[in-house]
């Protein structure tokens, strides 16, 4: 079984929403399109998602499965994602310095604290 961060995405918005119409509408695919996508889903696990015959649709066992493991993933994607931006943007990461002379520790130190306390994401 392969399972993708937009399948991830998917059964957390269709559980959000409360429908796929509404679900496709907020990952900005057709409903025709978000129904494959449940369907390669539980064809590949072999197991349903949702109980078909409820008003309002509701997640099976396994729909409710994979919703935990939606709810407790995402949100660390979502924050590396985050860090990477930082890392190309050039706003967090790790910074090397080296010097010599006793004497610049003198200016070193000031502009230091300073460079730390406009980006406080990088490594001195």
């Amino acid at each position: 079984m392969h399972i993708e961060f937009r399948h991830l995405r998917t059964i957390k918005a269709i559980h959000d929403t409360g429908g796929l119409a509404r679900a496709a509408d907020s990952l900005n695919i057709t409903q025709s399109a978000l129904s494959h996508q449940i369907k390669g889903i539980e064809d590949q696990a072999g197991v349903e998602l949702f109980v078909r015959r409820s008003k309002p649709l509701r997640l099976s066992a396994a729909g409710m499965r994979l919703l935990a493991a939606a709810e407790a993933i995402l949100p660390q994607v979502a924050a590396l994602e985050a860090e990477f931006a930082g890392l190309v943007l050039g706003s967090a990461g790790r910074l090397h310095i080296a010097i010599e002379c006793h004497a610049c520790f003198e200016w070193l130190f000031p502009v230091l604290e300073a460079f730390r306390k406009a980006w406080p994401e990088v490594d001195v």
